[in-house]
């Protein structure tokens, strides 16, 4: 027997909140381990749904060390949360590499509510961009997969997506408990891919800590969860401070089947294992 796989995946290309991690003003002791460990260093949050064409959720400050990590040469389509600094200071670059590149033009998908901001804030890369106005409960069937709106809780105009392919997952970056239309149609996931910011937080934000993101998780009853957006660190008495450390994180993890903590790179096949006779 053989296994036949398409390559269909997604990447996550970063895995960290609005600051980086290390967090450069921050001298606690998880941005001192990751300085002398990069391998945990933490990007600004995003993914790349690789097959047919490359799209990407979110366009954020460090998008081209991101996609040049992983080797991705071209972008076709992006489709944006909502309008952070962290989730959006890439798309002039982007647009800029489309001319340089001579790319086709690349689609963006961003909530109907902010799309003035390109004619305020990126008029100089209307040419090399063609942008689609969205709005919860849309469906957008493109080449790789079936993508619907949904309405997130993280400012007035967030979203998120749920995904289909062969794999059906839902991508809630940022956000906290969206609304019940939300939470309806997050039934039968195959994945479910949720913030984490803080590893705890001791007043109340529009951010999950772990350990409610793990029980939305459970509320929702998706088989497979993966937790990013995180920041490593806690909120206490109004101020930053050291998170869990790796090895408590992995035990963490550990402690609940079907988790996984991402990390920068992380791939997730989007496609069902088929077996055929040799």
């Amino acid at each position: 027997m053989v296994e036949a796989l398409n390559k269909k995946e997604l990447v996550i290309l970063g895995s960290g909140m609005s600051l980086a991690l290390p967090a450069f003003f921050c001298t606690c002791a998880t941005c001192e381990a990751v300085r002398k460990d990069p391998s945990q260093r933490r990007t600004r949050a995003s993914a790349a749904l690789i097959g047919q064409e490359i799209t990407l959720i979110d366009a954020g400050p460090d998008m081209g060390w991101q996609l040049e990590r992983e080797g991705i040469r071209r972008v076709d389509r992006i489709f944006i949360t909502h309008w952070h600094h962290d989730h959006v200071l890439g798309l002039g670059p982007l647009a800029e590499a489309a001319e340089y590149a001579g790319w086709p033009p690349v689609h963006i998908y961003v909530p109907r509510e902010v799309i003035s901001h390109f004619d305020k804030e990126l008029s100089y890369i209307r040419r090399n961009i063609v942008l689609h106005p969205t709005t919860p409960a849309q469906v957008i069937d493109l080449p790789d997969a079936k993508w619907e709106i949904v309405k997130t809780n993280h400012t007035e105009h967030s979203v998120g997506f749920i995904v289909e392919s062969a794999r059906r997952f839902a991508y809630l970056v940022d956000s906290y408990i969206p609304p019940p239309e939300t939470i309806e149609r997050l039934r039968s996931l195959d994945l479910l891919i949720l913030e984490a910011t803080m590893d705890h937080l001791d007043t109340e934000w529009k951010h999950f800590t772990l350990e409610q993101a793990i029980d939305f998780w459970k509320r929702i009853g998706a088989p497979e969860c993966i937790l990013t957006h995180l920041s490593c660190h806690a909120w206490m008495n109004g101020r930053l401070t050291s998170g869990f450390a790796p090895e408590e994180r992995k035990e963490f993890e550990l402690k609940h089947p079907g988790l996984t903590v991402a990390y920068d790179g992380l791939r997730i096949g989007l496609d069902k294992v088929n077996h055929e006779p040799e």
